[in-house]
């Protein structure tokens, strides 16, 4: 390949080089060899910058191949493509795969604001709550997750394609009145959509994706105490005599007797129970706090119940429990006013021991106050002496022989 300069007439104006072969170079681009090494053929041009680049062949054909391509991207967007960098190419190439059909500028901006430390909030609210409840799912219990899910859902419906900037205090409170007018939803349960919503956002806090959480300057609804329903002792009766010989029987006393929420009863194994020490593992997957514990002083007639319990009793899910439990009251023709053997245990615990304490340690309450606060005065000794006198019938066949 030729060197040498030709003079420049304004047929060649373009022309930098001209060589024997069909290959014509443009003005600084430059073609040479040198005669050792195992590439002996380079080109060396200048780039957009005015610094010196050069590439070495191994062949002239591919020199060439490479020269065409160059001056090609040169006519096409100027001299930016005379800062071709190969390697620079390929870790490009390797970006595209990782963010995809995203706009590279808005990718540079967005880690560029998390790199000082600003948010900003322009990510549009749903995509956030996907990202957050696929987190849930592989975090929470799943029962605990669906609901997390069917709430959250609501809010992505109600606000439909807003960014987290947008949602703001104003459109939280606008939800909430719209669960209440036109759901009908209660009181407790907007209380529990507007705790869920503000663990969506305080999450989305942490991962820098929003700077504020709207929920903290909203009030959550205003919930009037009431009394706890207590079941009367006749019904308590009722309702076991009826259920005595039935696999729900043992695990409705879990909560009558021993006052377990409805959920724990409902996932209790037989191998959390420790018949000998006449105590109840607390598994930290099944209990509200997500801590393990060990439940033991409880009353007699709890061990009775479960000292009696079937296979058929261990082997029931949470989900026949609860139906299993719903029959068991319509047979009886007790009223079930929804964890109503949960509060009938604390209130006749309460007033069987007259020990606050004792009594919230049983409830799983980390202190008396709610104790004081919706189960005191709720019954008398008399009734709760009665309650922990419920035993199972006994068993046929078994007549003690004197």
């Amino acid at each position: 390949m030729d060197t040498k300069r030709t003079p420049e007439t304004s047929e060649n104006k373009a022309v930098a080089f001209a060589t024997p072969s069909r290959l014509v170079l443009m003005r600084g681009i430059i073609a040479y060899e040198k005669p050792t090494g195992r590439k002996q053929f380079f080109l060396r041009w200048r780039d957009e910058t005015g610094r010196k680049t050069a590439k070495a062949f191994e062949t002239e054909k591919t020199r060439e191949r490479f020269a065409r391509s160059l001056m090609a991207a040169r006519e096409r967007i100027g001299k930016q493509a005379l800062s071709f960098n190969p390697e620079e190419w390929t870790e490009w190439l390797r970006f595209k795969d990782i963010v995809g059909a995203v706009d590279p500028l808005t990718v540079a901006r967005e880690w560029l604001a998390w790199r000082r430390g600003e948010t900003g909030g322009g990510m549009p609210c749903v995509d956030a709550l996907e990202r957050y409840l696929r987190v849930c799912d592989g975090e929470d219990e799943e029962r605990r997750a669906k609901r997390k899910r069917l709430y959250l859902e609501r809010w992505a419906a109600f606000v439909g394609g807003i960014n987290l900037r947008e949602s703001s205090a104003e459109r939280v409170r606008e939800w909430l009145n719209a669960l209440k007018a036109k759901d009908g939803f209660s009181p407790v349960t907007i209380k529990g959509h507007r705790k869920l919503l503000s663990g969506f956002f305080r999450w989305c806090v942490r991962e820098r994706l929003c700077d504020f959480n709207p929920c903290d300057a909203v009030a959550g609804p205003r919930i009037v105490n009431e009394e706890v329903a207590v079941l009367p002792v006749a019904d308590a009766q009722k309702l076991f005599r009826v259920n005595a010989r039935r696999p729900v029987a043992a695990r409705m006393a879990l909560e009558a007797f021993g006052g377990l929420r409805f959920s724990h009863a409902g996932r209790l194994e037989k191998g959390e129970v420790d018949f000998e020490r006449k105590g109840i593992i607390l598994a930290a997957d099944k209990h509200k706090s997500r801590r393990r514990g060990y439940l033991e002083g409880l009353p007699e007639n709890l061990w009775k119940w479960l000292e009696s319990a079937s296979d058929a009793t261990w082997a029931m899910t949470p989900c026949q429990y609860m139906h299993e439990k719903s029959a068991a009251f319509r047979r009886a023709g007790v009223k079930n006013a929804g964890n109503v053997l949960r509060h009938s245990f604390g209130s006749y615990f309460l007033a069987w021991t007259n020990d606050a304490m004792r009594t919230a340690e049983k409830m799983q309450h980390t202190t008396p106050k709610t104790l004081y606060q919706f189960y005191k005065g709720a019954v008398s000794k008399a009734d709760a002496e009665q309650w922990f006198s419920i035993m199972p019938p006994a068993r046929k066949g078994r007549v003690k022989r004197t």
